[in-house]
């Protein structure tokens, strides 16, 4: 019996080795393209540990608002103004794959009043600008942006933040193509409320859903939240009322009701824009107003006005989206197609190569 001698065996040509080559990378492409999606676009579909987002909302044109400064002058005065909110949103600790913490810090504002038609700044009319602000803190699922985890709002600087241990409901930012409105957590208010779906519109080339909630007359003062929420002040400060001595102390309660509008990114939970219709009114304690019938119907305008993105937030919102918007899309939609037409393409070039070996 003889050996087989190298020169014997059997010689492998480049042409012999294209087709199975063909035949397993197109079976890898095709591999990829269906696991690229669940396993890179998913992981992408979450809220980014880089929220970084600030927001300027103007007041409408009439706001009315309560000059601070008449709070320790002998009467109360009431002057149109142009109020401005300013908010950032930022990603803090505690973070990793599955949660991210939001800090949201929302100041409102006086630019200037109307004083006798003519328009002042507001530092000339009282030194004391700022309306309200607050520093809102919460750990959200990155998958759902629902709460999970720690919680606290803090309205004033002299006193330490409320804890919300069971908050619900969505504020800052929702999740990747949700498919419900869900709830809304007023942080004003501390109640969560339902959100409904009013309609689709465009902002800057997206197209968002209006999610609007009516947030319910809330006694604010009896909340403990505003560091002016009650006051207590002659009843010559607040005005005349037959049967009641001027020097008679009164206490009133703030209350607070307000509409609120997000326009969502409806692929990526973005809020690109939002509107807030704002009413605040001191009125009397029930048991001050028992004294008196002349007190019960009394309202003291603390703020009235409807707050709206301007055009810079906006377009920051819009531009927010489509960058969390862009690497989910390629890596779902282009990646997988590019992948797997370019796979189907070498298996058929594989075949052609059989094809043509066998016919030769």
């Amino acid at each position: 019996m003889s050996e087989r001698t190298p020169a014997d065996a059997p010689r492998w040509s480049a042409r012999d080795l294209l087709a199975p080559t063909a035949f397993f990378l197109g079976a890898l492409l095709i591999a990829a393209a269906v696991a690229m999606g669940p396993m890179i676009g998913s992981g992408l579909q979450k809220v980014p540990l880089s929220i970084d987002q600030t927001s300027v909302a103007d007041g409408s044109d009439g706001s009315t608002v309560l000059d601070r400064c008449s709070l320790d002058a002998p009467a109360a005065t009431v002057l149109e103004a142009h109020l401005q909110q300013r908010r950032r949103v930022v990603a803090v600790r505690p973070a990793d794959s599955d949660v991210v913490t939001l800090q949201a810090g929302t100041a409102l504002g006086v630019d200037s009043y109307l004083v006798d038609g003519k328009r002042v700044d507001a530092d000339k009319v009282c030194k004391e600008e700022t309306l309200t602000a607050i520093i809102d803190r919460v750990t959200l699922d990155r998958r759902t942006a629902e709460p999970h985890g720690l919680s606290s709002v803090q309205y004033d600087d002299a006193r330490a933040a409320v804890p919300v241990p069971d908050r619900r409901g969505r504020t800052y930012v929702f999740p990747f193509g949700f498919d419900a409105a869900g709830d809304y957590f007023d942080p004003v208010t501390r109640q969560t409320l339902p959100l409904q779906n009013t309609g689709e519109s465009q902002v800057d080339g997206r197209t968002v859903a209006r999610l609007r909630t009516l947030v319910p007359d809330t006694d604010l003062g009896a909340l403990g939240t505003d560091p002016r929420g009650v006051i207590v002040r002659p009843a010559s400060w607040f005005g005349r009322f037959p049967g009641v001595a001027p020097t008679t102390e009164l206490t009133a309660s703030l209350h607070h009701r307000a509409t609120v509008d997000l326009f969502v990114d409806t692929a990526t939970g973005v809020i690109v824009d939002q509107r807030v219709e704002i009413h605040e009114e001191y009125r009397f304690t029930d048991q001050t107003a028992r004294s008196d019938r002349s007190l019960v119907d009394y309202r003291l305008t603390n703020l009235n006005t409807v707050l709206t993105g301007d055009r810079r937030t906006r377009t920051d919102g819009a531009d927010a989206a489509r960058s969390r918007a862009r690497p989910v899309r390629w890596t779902t939609v282009i990646g997988p197609i590019g992948l797997g037409v370019l796979g189907v393409s070498v298996l058929v070039g594989g075949v052609i190569v059989v094809r043509r070996s066998t016919a030769g």
